[in-house]
């Protein structure tokens, strides 16, 4: 290759290298910065890097920093929510003690008795129900408290200021500092051979450039020749020499780099113990003061005051009663059966009418046909026939005098002429 093209391409080439690739860098990692996770997983300065590259290990650390603020904010929810039944069980506690006064003070012409009684019941109600609910926020209060405590021993306050950090920080970061020692220091090696083989490219290129404009010029001399070719060929053995270095160094990285990775793997799983500690007790204190909050012994409680707030109004409110009542306060001789008690008598005399009616009242279905036979002493049999629908009978029969009179059935007009026959006989004695 003639010595001016490649002068040509080196001064092309060195023009265009550095923001070409630095552009590109730029490019993806604002492209990275905005990509999410699956899940709804937001993204993060640390999550396009693996862990144990650079300083990346800061990333297990800020976890558990960061974790104050979870648990404060776990705090406030719960705060927050107690602090809203509290004020719900005061606002109960109010209304009720203002309708049930109201209701102390309603005129006694219109509002007495029974029902009076119920509404008071009524509007006692929800002081009931904040009493509960007071009793429940203690319990809710008592949750909140030690989790505080839990958080307070895991993130105590630094010394100046009002900041906090997990009690295990400093450790976790000195192990991390110390399994990484020797590989932070094969890394800035790295960087200044990197640095050193920029620079030795550079000169290697101003060296070609050097020889190239000596080759085209015929004025020059050959000692100058000379020593133009003694420089390039000086900076090609120092660019060489700095990427031996370069090579035998990231060999050394590449081992350092796996004893770094075990090491870093045991501080993890440290930090992996510390961070299931603070889910834990996330987790523990979610399901403290779900029951705390929404407890079914709650539930059973004011369904038991509900029940018993509708059993008093149903039993115990008495319209009737209470007009007999308002009756005898204002001295009207005027009282009417309550309803239960009138219920009560319908009852009992219900039975001794059907009695009644069973014994003296034929009817159509149980017909009883009488029948009367004179005999010499006056007496009379009756026999009762069987009904063909109700299939049940019952006959009677009085012994005669002379049983050879046959009895026969006697139609209403044979029995008067009777009675006229019973009436002659006497008049002839």
């Amino acid at each position: 290759m003639p010595l001016g093209f490649k002068s040509a391409i080196l001064r092309h080439t060195n023009s265009i290298k550095r923001p070409t690739l630095n552009g590109l860098k730029d490019t993806i990692r604002s492209t990275r910065s905005n990509i999410t996770t699956d899940g709804g997983y937001e993204s993060n300065d640390y999550i396009h890097e693996t862990f144990f590259t650079k300083d990346n290990y800061q990333s297990i650390i800020k976890c558990l920093d960061e974790g104050y603020k979870i648990c404060m904010n776990l705090i406030g929810y719960m705060q927050d929510y107690n602090d809203l039944q509290l004020e719900y069980a005061r606002s109960l506690t109010s209304h009720s003690n203002k309708w049930s006064s109201k209701i102390k003070q309603q005129l006694s012409l219109s509002s007495y008795h029974t029902t009076k009684r119920a509404q008071l019941k009524t509007s006692y109600l929800p002081d009931k129900i904040a009493q509960l609910i007071t009793s429940r926020c203690d319990a809710i209060q008592q949750v909140i408290d030690t989790y505080q405590g839990q958080v307070e021993r895991m993130y105590p306050s630094e010394r100046l200021g009002t900041s906090h950090k997990h009690h295990r920080t400093d450790h976790i970061r000195k192990a991390f500092k110390a399994a990484q020692s020797t590989l932070s220091k094969l890394t800035d090696l790295l960087e200044k051979l990197h640095e050193q083989e920029k620079q030795a490219k550079q000169a290697l290129h101003e060296a070609d450039v050097q020889c190239e404009n000596l080759g085209l010029d015929p004025t020059a001399s050959k000692n100058k020749v000379t020593r133009a070719k003694d420089t390039q060929e000086k900076r090609q053995y120092e660019l060489e020499d700095i990427q031996e270095k370069i090579t035998r160094t990231e060999k050394d990285y590449d081992r350092e780099q796996e004893i770094y990775r075990e090491k870093g793997i045991e501080i993890y799983k440290e930090c992996r113990d510390y961070e299931k500690e603070r889910l834990d007790q996330i987790r523990e204190t979610l399901l403290e003061f779900s029951l705390a909050a929404h407890s079914s012994e709650y539930c059973d409680e004011q369904n038991t005051l509900f029940d018993d707030l509708i059993e008093h109004i149903d039993a115990k409110q008495n319209s009737i009663e209470d007009l007999d009542f308002w009756a005898q306060t204002y001295h009207i001789d005027y009282k009417t059966k309550s309803k239960s008690s009138e219920t009560t008598d319908d009852a009992q005399r219900k039975p001794k009418k059907s009695q009644k009616n069973e014994a003296h009242t034929p009817t159509e279905e149980n017909t009883q046909q009488k029948t009367i036979v004179p005999d010499d002493n006056k007496e009379e049999s009756t026999v009762k026939t069987k009904s063909k629908k109700t299939k049940t009978s019952t006959s009677t029969e009085k012994k005669r005098d002379s049983p050879s009179e046959p009895t026969t059935p006697i139609t209403p007009k044979s029995q008067s002429d009777i009675i006229n026959n019973s009436k002659n006989a006497t008049n002839k004695k």
